[in-house]
């Protein structure tokens, strides 16, 4: 899940537990832990792939249409099958309302709300008084396109009075091949007492500097007692915002929309954490201050154009607070047709850039012929194309070194798919500005390898998959696809090996730390037998699709830490303190390994050990 809405998350989950402390009479709880569809529960479909299915988001999201992680779930995925999906439901055991004062659901979805070619999903809640026989539209569940799960609230009072009542998550294709949408932690319950809930805080997990947000939001009547007024604030540091909203007349399961008149201005680039809290209700401290507050962390983005080439260029760039006054850059490339605020949302690298204390950016392809965003690497189909990204970039290192104090000679790229493949280019034509390179599930065109002559040697790190069924493992040596010759990963791997004149130091296994994701990863590196800084690895994910490990497909590793990894132990050019926490001395972590000496990633609750550049360990429990 996204870092920088992990708290609100976490704080919906808190609210639910709370809400059975307080004594709400909960009518139904389900959290889908189960490997079956729970008691009670059914479904209606049309489609070929089951309809609503339970499992985990390395389970159930696909190429296109990644699932934020939040345990065991369930959803129906329709860029996964596409097949009919205009009428899959999800149905909740029958209820009976006929002597209920009032009723609320709540719940968490992962749902965009996306189009694509001329189709749009729609997501609703809908009853049916005929036990299935017909449904009627309640409420229409708002899309996110945010990369996290969202809370939801809805009242059912119109329900009230009725003896035998289904109620049903219904998700839509509209007939096209569009995403999907994904439920967890629902609960049906009747309200007590006085309970305003801070139910939505309405702030992007992004912006960009300079930016005068107004924090808006909703407040839900969680309780029975009418709510007539309600004294709100924000906060961000030691400032703090109060403002009070009176004669609201809220009733049980009603929901208030504010917006506080106090504006938010964004004037320093990093990670800002936003306090918002509910102070008192009708006068007093409600019955139930667990969901009373949200802490939202928001990055603090440029999102800036630049001209190159004579055409003006977009990018997202982010230098967290933690970097130091230089600090090494990396940029990160999405997909064919794919966006920068896509793969800033999936990566995670804003999260590991923190962490570490590096920059990153995130250039956006510009539109070829058809109308997809792309990276210049010479495909067939676009052989008419002209735009030299090579040049963009190094326009753009070279702007970031004056404004932000970039290491010019500390650059790195990493991109999945096309993003990945124009790594492979720019390690063959601008080595003197690049110094490693990860690609993503990429592959080298046979055009670009038949004239790669770099000036510099550059370090690469290769994650693929063996069961990619887009960039082949096994190369496209006869433009079978159309996208243009290529040769296999493994042939790859060896001409830069060759190249750099290096051999085989190193062939280990990861630890498979989700078995259920259907995967394992090998890797194999290859050094300088004379010392020098050259190194090639290639990571094999064993029955691995064409995925961004950690954030979708394999989850044995973490592609976004492993790249970095890769490029923070490589010889080193950078100032004292990049990258330490303490930022006075020079340790690095280069390697994260279990109790077996396994190369393996932090797993919540599970000791792993974090080896340093000085060559001390530490041993560290796993975050929930």
């Amino acid at each position: 899940m996204d870092n920088f809405v992990l708290n609100r998350v976490l704080l919906f989950a808190a609210c639910l537990i709370s809400s059975a402390a307080f004594g709400q009479n909960i009518l139904m709880s389900e959290n889908f832990e189960d490997v079956s569809l729970p008691d009670g529960w059914t479904q209606q479909t049309l489609s070929t792939d089951g309809g609503w299915l339970l499992g985990t988001n390395s389970d159930l999201q696909s190429n296109w249409w990644s699932i934020a992680p939040n345990g065991h779930f369930i959803a129906t995925n329709d860029d996964g099958c596409d097949c009919d999906k205009s009428e899959d439901y999800l149905i909740m055991p029958a209820f009976n309302l006929s002597e209920s004062e009032a009723v609320m659901l709540q719940f968490q979805a992962y749902y965009d709300g996306g189009t694509f070619e001329g189709a749009t999903e729609v997501a609703t809640i809908e009853f049916s008084l005929d036990e299935g026989s017909t449904w009627e539209v309640l409420e229409t569940i708002e899309g996110s396109d945010d990369g996290a799960w969202n809370s939801h609230t809805f009242s059912l009072n119109q329900l009230l009075g009725e003896p035998n009542v289904l109620i049903a998550f219904r998700y839509n294709d509209n007939g096209g091949w569009v995403y999907g949408c994904a439920i967890d932690d629902v609960v049906v319950f009747e309200p007590t007492g006085l309970d305003a809930a801070l139910s939505e805080v309405s702030i992007p997990s992004s912006v960009s500097l300079g930016d005068v947000i107004s924090v808006e939001g909703t407040i839900t009547n969680n309780g029975l007692e009418t709510i007539s007024s309600v004294v709100l604030s924000w906060s961000i540091g030691g400032d703090e915002f109060v403002e009070e909203y009176t004669e609201l007349a809220l009733e049980a399961g009603e929901a208030y929309a504010f917006e506080h008149p106090d504006e938010l201005t964004v004037d320093a680039m990093g990670s800002l954490q936003l306090n918002v809290s509910i102070l008192s209700v009708n006068g007093q401290a409600d019955d139930n201050p667990a969901n009373d507050s949200q802490t939202i962390a928001i990055a603090v983005l440029d999102y800036g154009t630049i001209t190159s080439g004579g055409i003006e260029r977009e990018y997202i760039f982010y230098r967290p607070a933690s970097a130091l006054a230089y600090c090494p850059l990396v940029y990160v490339c999405h997909g064919y047709t794919g966006s920068a605020q896509g793969i800033m949302d999936y990566s995670g690298f804003n999260t590991l850039a923190e962490i570490f204390g590096f920059a990153v950016c995130y250039p956006q392809g510009i539109d070829d012929s058809f109308g997809n965003a792309f990276w210049n690497v010479g495909y067939d189909f676009q052989n008419n194309e002209t735009v030299d990204d090579v040049a963009y970039l190094q326009t753009l290192t070279n702007a970031f070194g004056d404004d932000y104090g970039i290491l010019t000679d500390e650059v790195f790229c990493t991109g999945m798919s096309n993003g990945g493949d124009f790594c492979y280019l720019l390690a063959c034509e601008a080595s003197e500005d690049f110094k490693a390179v990860a690609p993503i599930a990429g592959m080298i065109m046979q055009d670009i390898m038949d004239n790669c002559s770099p000036l510099n040697e550059v370090p690469i790190l290769e994650i693929h998959g063996t069961n990619d069924n887009v960039t082949y493992y096994d190369g496209d040596p006869n433009n079978n696809d159309g996208w243009g010759a290529y040769p296999s990963i493994p042939a790859t791997i060896d001409f830069f090996v060759n190249l750099f004149g290096l051999v085989q130091e190193e062939a280990y296994s990861f630890e498979d730390v989700d078995p259920n994701d259907g995967s394992e990863v090998n890797a194999v590196r290859y050094g300088d037998p004379d010392g020098g800084c050259s190194e090639v690895r290639l990571y094999t994910v064993e029955n691995g699709g064409h995925d961004w490990p950690g954030a979708y497909g394999n989850m044995d590793i973490d592609a976004s830490l492993e790249a970095w990894l890769f490029f923070e132990q490589l010889c080193q050019n950078v100032p004292e303190g990049i990258g330490s926490e303490g930022g006075g001395d020079t340790r690095r972590l280069v390697n994260v390994v279990d109790l077996l000496g396994r190369k393996s990633k932090s797993v919540p609750g599970e000791l792993r050990l974090f080896i340093y550049s000085d060559g001390s360990v530490e041993k560290r429990i796993g975050a929930e």
